[in-house]
């Protein structure tokens, strides 16, 4: 029998829902008669911890760890999973962000406790860079220094989490723009200019909504790279609002932006003269060198009952949508 860990971040969403998440929980588990634990987390990387100690001390036992919290929540925990085959891993949503399950129909089913136990697992890739896993989307640039941004602005003040984003994204608007870098992509193509941007995509979404890989399968085998060069910020707000809605490509990958470019790859390594920011899935790290490679079906992900990825590939091949991207490049 499977058992159900919950892997609660007191502090999420400053514990507003905890009360009441934590009734949810126990009412669900108890009325489906499922074995069930609950554990609040300590302090910044304790999910990992208590998840990897967990799957190594049971290695027998198959449970599904849930993380309860945002996308930092479910880092942690799937930090704390990967590699170990008896375990699958689920999100119930409680923090400030929460890109992943956009990928999703019916997100608010994520919400749902009985949905999520009755749920089933997907495998799914995952990007690993420098020992560490992500499931969503790495980036560096300025996006990254807008997260970074946006949580020094929510530990000085009260803002909520859209409002902080906003205000994240007008602050960076006003620094120098770009960074200098080179990308090797595959270990074929090099690339060495001022860039805006760099974002390599498991799945879908960022930033609090936006659609960085339109183009994106959770399960092909490949990552989305979105690049995107230094460019003026009357060309930045020109593209913004196309970017946030994904259609700063076609359904082929093509751009109508000279300084966009977007493709497939399986491997990225990132190298820059100074310190550079890293951010995998909300969580920063600086770095000179970064290597992003794609670790396919790596991870099983639990899906809501009522829930369809709307970024997942066909079992026994890639999408059609994948295919023909590929056959462009």
């Amino acid at each position: 029998m499977m058992k159900h860990i919950f892997v609660v971040n007191p502090a999420a969403g400053k514990g507003k829902n905890l009360p009441a998440l934590l009734s949810d929980i126990t009412y669900a588990c108890e009325e489906i008669g499922e074995k069930y634990e609950i554990y609040h987390t300590l302090t910044v990387g304790d999910a990992t911890r208590f998840v990897s100690e967990k799957c190594k001390n049971n290695p027998g036992e198959q449970m599904r760890f849930y993380a309860c919290g945002g996308d930092g929540t479910l880092f942690e925990v799937l930090n704390g999973a990967v590699g170990y085959d008896n375990a699958e891993i689920a999100v119930i949503p409680s923090g400030t962000g929460n890109d992943f399950i956009k990928t999703f129909t019916n997100s608010e089913f994520f919400s749902d406790v009985k949905r999520q136990i009755l749920g089933k697992a997907e495998k799914l890739d995952l990007l690993k860079y420098n020992d560490r896993y992500s499931m969503n989307v790495i980036n560096i640039g300025f996006d990254c220094d807008v997260v970074q941004r946006v949580a020094q602005i929510k530990r000085k003040a009260l803002v909520p989490s859209k409002m902080a984003y906003a205000m994240g994204i007008a602050d960076v608007f006003t620094k120098p723009l770009g960074k200098h870098f080179r990308v090797l992509i595959d270990d074929r193509e090099l690339i060495e200019r001022d860039f805006m941007l760099c974002a390599m995509a498991n799945a879908l979404y960022y930033g609090d909504g936006y659609m960085v890989a339109p183009l994106a399968k959770v399960n092909d085998g490949y990552m989305d790279l979105c690049l995107v060069d230094r460019v003026t910020r009357a060309q930045f707000i020109k593209i913004i609002s196309k970017y946030k809605a994904g259609l700063h490509v076609d359904e082929n990958g093509n751009s109508q932006y000279p300084f966009l470019r977007y493709q497939k790859c399986k491997k990225v390594v990132v190298e820059a003269q100074q310190m550079i920011g890293v951010c995998g899935d909300g969580e920063i790290s600086p770095v000179k060198s970064v290597t992003i490679e794609v670790v396919p079906k790596a991870i099983a992900f639990s899906i809501p009952k009522g829930c369809v990825c709307k970024a997942l590939a066909q079992e026994e091949s890639l999408s059609e949508d994948t295919e023909r991207f590929l056959q462009t490049m």
